[in-house]
């Protein structure tokens, strides 16, 4: 019964962390942010990869990031990517065919 009842005891702070939080792999390491709203999308996110198109697919993800003033991580990642596309149109205008 003890083991029921501290599996209960743990499963209950595991969905409860779960909903409440994100866990985010950023190019920083591992940081925790609290959720705009209480649901079990986005538990855990790597954003080091992430576009403009996958922040307008995780909004309430980059809600949250900004609430918890992490706002560097998404200018971070932002940033990445805008550079990888001028290096990619860069580098298309100039290679010589």
């Amino acid at each position: 019964m003890l083991k029921f009842l501290s599996g209960l005891v743990v499963g209950a702070i595991v969905m409860y962390t779960a909903m409440h939080f994100h866990l985010v792999r950023g190019q920083n390491g591992v940081f925790v942010v609290a959720k705009v709203t209480s649901d079990l999308s986005d538990v855990f996110v790597d954003i080091r990869g992430f576009t403009v198109e996958d922040w307008k697919q995780h909004k309430p993800l980059a809600a949250a990031i900004i609430q918890s003033d992490r706002s560097e991580v998404l200018d971070d990642a932002t940033l990445d990517s805008f550079r990888e596309g001028v290096h990619s149109v860069v580098d298309h205008l100039f290679s010589k065919d």
